[in-house]
């Protein structure tokens, strides 16, 4: 088999896996908290036929022949920049506010309950169940941590929820009424808890899992390097934006112009394929 056929059948293969990370880019264009990827092309090894060498009177012999083998696909990177803010009517409804920080801000940290396995996020879609936990606004009903565990807004005996206020810092503080000594009731703020942000060296390590979820690894595991931060609003951890929603991250323009590259160069991969066999045919029938 000729060399550019080989290279042919790498650019299809390739191009292929390419435009696997640009449909899936397209079609979460719309979904919450959504990251996109990008697939980064490289180059096969190489065949050395000749090389340079050095003479005995020191001058480089310059013959050289370098033959490339194709294409691959050597690594799909995700882009955890901030999506666009969407303002909506619900309280528990959280977005982090990033911008041009590290990771876009970090993640928010949800736990399943029945196994208490731990899942990073930026879909800040939540609502209380009936136990006063906040929990994902999905079939999963992932509870939200804060600092001290579980965000839990359950009132006490005799408080009449006024409303939530969820400050920048991921304070969250109940407006409650209540009795007071004299038989009378008054308003209060009562502070629930902490949300919770987390924050990655290299994030580029998280495993997606779907549903907007990453993971750090398995137990024990830390692939992506954990920060040691959790209060919103500090270091490289951005803001809490109370009743928000990030959406995706995807640009629909620049996936487009992507897309008709990948389609040309798919072409182009599969004209050197069938030149390639019309070579190898001619040869074949040489001994005819």
């Amino acid at each position: 088999m000729i060399s550019s056929l080989h290279s042919g059948v790498s650019t299809l293969k390739s191009l292929s896996q390419g435009l696997e990370v640009l449909g899936n880019n397209i079609a979460n264009v719309n979904s919450l908290g959504f990251k996109s990827s990008r697939a980064n092309y490289s180059d096969n090894f190489y065949l050395h036929i000749n090389d340079a060498e050095s003479g005995a009177d020191g001058v480089s012999n310059n013959n050289l022949q370098q033959h490339g083998t194709g294409v691959h696909v050597g690594s799909v990177s995700s882009n955890f920049s901030q999506g666009t803010l969407e303002t909506t009517g619900l309280d528990l409804d959280l977005a982090i506010q990033g911008e041009a920080l590290p990771n876009g801000g970090g993640f928010f940290q949800v736990v399943d309950p029945a196994t208490d396995e731990v899942f990073y996020t930026r879909a800040g879609a939540f609502e209380e169940n009936a136990l006063g936990v906040v929990v994902t606004r999905d079939q999963y009903r992932y509870q939200l941590q804060g600092v001290d565990g579980s965000i839990d807004l359950s009132l006490n005996d005799n408080e009449t929820l006024l409303s939530r206020r969820i400050e920048e810092n991921g304070s969250v503080n109940l407006v409650v009424n209540t009795p007071s000594a004299n038989g009378d009731s008054e308003d209060v703020i009562r502070n629930a808890g902490q949300v919770r942000i987390v924050n990655f060296q290299s994030p580029q390590y998280l495993r997606r899992v779907g549903n907007g979820f990453f993971t750090n690894g398995s137990p024990g595991q830390d692939l992506a390097g954990l920060v040691d931060n959790f209060i919103p609003a500090n270091g490289s951890n951005g803001k809490i934006k109370q009743y928000s929603l990030e959406l995706s991250n995807v640009d629909l323009t620049n996936e487009f112009a992507s897309m008709i590259t990948h389609q040309r160069s798919f072409q182009a991969g599969s004209r050197v394929v069938t030149t390639s066999d019309a070579i190898l045919q001619e040869a074949i029938n040489l001994k005819r």
